[in-house]
């Protein structure tokens, strides 16, 4: 019902704004009167609960004339299906001749009905009308329903009953203005929420854009935050006031499902930024479960099952909230509490903090107080930009990260090739040398037979025996690197006796004359069991490089002593283990030594190459070479074969 107001004061609101905003900066009056006077803590009241919303304004009238006026708390009912009926009084003290504008709230509230009348008379009604499901009516153009109450004709002021309904919290809010207070209010709350309004619309245009163009749970969770926003201002007024013309309720429903589906995206917005899903998997899990559980109790909704969708809500987003708050100062305590961890889990834990504690209100379990709602709207965007600086310099450092493997993948690529190269053409200079080398090697044995008789150059023949067979050693090293390295190898498998392939080799292989060679099959000496003990199927040909090259690691490392190279099973494998009685290898140099171009710390023989080649020859035979045992006693390598190679006997 609209009252009939003059012509200056039905101007619209909006355009009164600005110009009340230069008095509000003015020195104020001290009088009380001045300030607004807010239903509960200056205006006591009394209630009573219509649970079938069946009473009338003069039932209820009469049944609120045995109740005294002794509540001093905004009235806060939770999700009830119950109509209360409020009653007050306005003393004419109140309006010092003046009208006065009642603003009621909050905006989600369904149905909200003002009647007042002058106290003592029987008078009929004045009725005024408002709620969300009438769209927000008010006697002026403010997002708020603002109703202008004339000054009271008598001495008696004014007794006024509220009949309050709603499927969601039941909260009511009536405060008492006078108009040019009301006015800087408006200008200033107004101001304020076009700040926040411009900030949210600029910041989730912007997280939709990184969302689009950098990907990212993250920023994902951050672009879908931004239809929390449309929640804040359903809450504040926002839908009626600047579109009254659509006719339908659509800020009651976009508060409903909004309700539900902010808490749901806080969640989601929360675990992301603390990287739940890294550090504690199954918590972030059952976070995302519940979410997915929680948004589909809108069904509820168009059944008219609101409260009760909430309440089963409220049941699932408590346990998660501790859930997630525990996970905050687990990720604390994981980072040694350092300052930039703290920070990122702290503006996410104060979201949370602030969603409960505005839970917690709207069921009645704290007090209701407005700044717990602003302070967490507030929150919501200090956070969404804390987030989204964070997202975007994550995305920045995976950026980085990808380009600079990419870098290292090309480096690589390029060493790889390199080395390629470098094996080809040391393959390809080694099997030049074997002509040579076999020239040289059967002009010696001539010259040695030539010249048997003159004893005084056979330590030079030994020499450059010595050195050819060093040289014809490094070129089978070669050859095999080179073989080993192609893309496309072959193996000439066939079955072999692993002791004549291990002869062989050791005939490769210059003994000196303090070394002592021992073949033995389980520590027992080999002639005791058939040559099928020890017989595998192997390309003899590498094998026979690889059994030297361990042989000849043997004796250069050792002063002397024994040689003892023992064929095995072990662990449904059949091994076979060179050891000598070196000084032994250094921890350090265990796995280095296997490597390509790699001598152990304090070797300064060989070109590195012996135990690599020796165990590339034993992998591509699906077995290995490794270092058993190494002290100041000795080391002991062991070559590994399956069993499906071996021959039966």
């Amino acid at each position: 019902m609209q009252a009939i107001l003059p012509m200056q004061t039905r101007r619209p609101i909006k355009a009164w704004l600005l110009f009340f905003l230069a008095f509000s900066l003015l020195p104020q009056s001290a009088s009380a009167n001045n300030h607004p006077r807010m239903l509960g803590p200056d205006i006591p009241y009394s209630v009573i609960k219509d649970t079938d919303g069946r009473l009338t304004v003069n039932e209820a009238a009469q049944a609120l004339e045995n109740v005294s006026a002794t509540e001093t708390a905004t009235l806060s009912k939770s999700y009830v299906p119950d109509t209360f009926w409020v009653k007050f009084e306005l003393p004419p003290t109140l309006f010092d001749g003046q009208a006065r504008w009642l603003e009621l709230g909050p905006n989600f509230i369904d149905d909200i009905r003002l009647y007042y009348r002058p106290k003592g008379s029987m008078q009929s009604w004045t009725l005024k009308k408002t709620g969300d499901l009438l769209l927000g009516q008010s006697d002026i153009d403010y997002r708020n329903p603002v109703f202008i109450i004339p000054p009271p004709e008598n001495q008696n002021g004014y007794e006024a009953i509220i009949r309050v309904q709603s499927s969601s919290t039941t909260i009511l809010q009536a405060t008492l203005w006078q108009p040019d207070k009301f006015l800087n209010h408006a200008t200033a709350t107004t101001s304020f929420w076009s700040f926040y309004f411009g900030l949210v619309t600029i910041s989730s245009i912007l997280a939709i854009i990184l969302a689009v163009v950098l990907g990212g749970r993250l920023l994902w969770s951050v672009a879908a935050f931004s239809v929390t926003y449309v929640f804040v201002a359903s809450i504040q007024g926002y839908i009626n006031w600047l579109v009254p013309t659509l006719g339908v309720p659509l800020q009651h429903y976009l508060t409903s499902a909004l309700t539900l589906t902010s808490y749901v995206l806080l969640l989601w917005l929360c675990v992301e930024t603390v990287d739940m899903k890294r550090h504690l998997p199954w918590a972030y899990r059952i976070t995302m479960t519940i979410g997915a559980i929680t948004l589909l109790l809108m069904v509820l909704i168009p059944l008219d099952l609101y409260g009760l969708a909430v309440k089963i809500q409220t049941l699932f987003y408590l346990p998660t909230s501790l859930i997630f708050i525990g996970s905050v100062f687990y990720v604390w305590h994981l980072d040694r509490y350092r300052p930039s961890t703290l920070l990122l889990g702290l503006s996410p834990l104060t979201c949370i903090t602030g969603s409960l504690l505005g839970l917690f209100s709207a069921f009645g379990w704290i007090p209701f107080k407005t700044e717990i709602y602003v302070i967490w709207q507030y929150a919501l965007l200090v956070n969404m930009l804390l987030v989204m600086s964070i997202a975007v310099y994550r995305v920045r450092e995976k950026k980085l990260e990808e380009l600079e493997k990419h870098q290292l993948a090309s480096e690589l690529k390029a060493e790889r090739d390199a080395s390629f190269h470098q094996r080809q053409f040391m393959g390809m200079v080694s099997h030049e040398f074997r002509t040579p080398l076999a020239i040289i090697s059967g002009s010696l044995e001539n010259l040695r037979y030539l010249e048997s008789d003159n004893q005084d150059r056979t330590p030079r023949y030994n020499k450059i025996q010595r050195a050819t067979d060093r040289l014809v050693q490094l070129t089978d090293n070669c050859l095999a690197d080179a073989r080993l390295a192609a893309d496309n190898l072959y193996l000439e498998p066939q079955p072999a006796n692993l002791f004549e392939v291990i002869d062989s080799a050791a005939a490769l292989v210059e003994l000196t004359d303090t070394h002592k060679l021992i073949l033995s099959i389980e520590g027992q000496p080999s002639d005791q069991f058939p040559d099928s003990q020890c017989t595998a199927i192997i390309d003899t040909a590498l094998m026979r490089i690889a059994f030297s090259n361990v042989i000849d690691n043997a004796v250069k490392h050792s002063a002397g002593g024994t040689i003892q190279v023992d064929c095995s099973k072990r662990d449904g494998q059949i091994a076979v283990s060179i050891c000598d009685q070196g000084p032994g290898i250094n921890e350090k140099d265990a796995e280095q030594i296997f490597e390509r171009y790699r001598r152990g710390t304090h070797s300064n023989r060989g070109a590195g190459l012996g135990l690599y080649v020796a165990r590339q020859i034993a992998r591509a035979h699906e077995g290995d070479l490794k270092l058993l045992i190494s002290s100041s006693q000795g080391s002991c390598f062991a070559f590994f074969f399956k069993q499906e190679n071996l021959k039966s006997a």
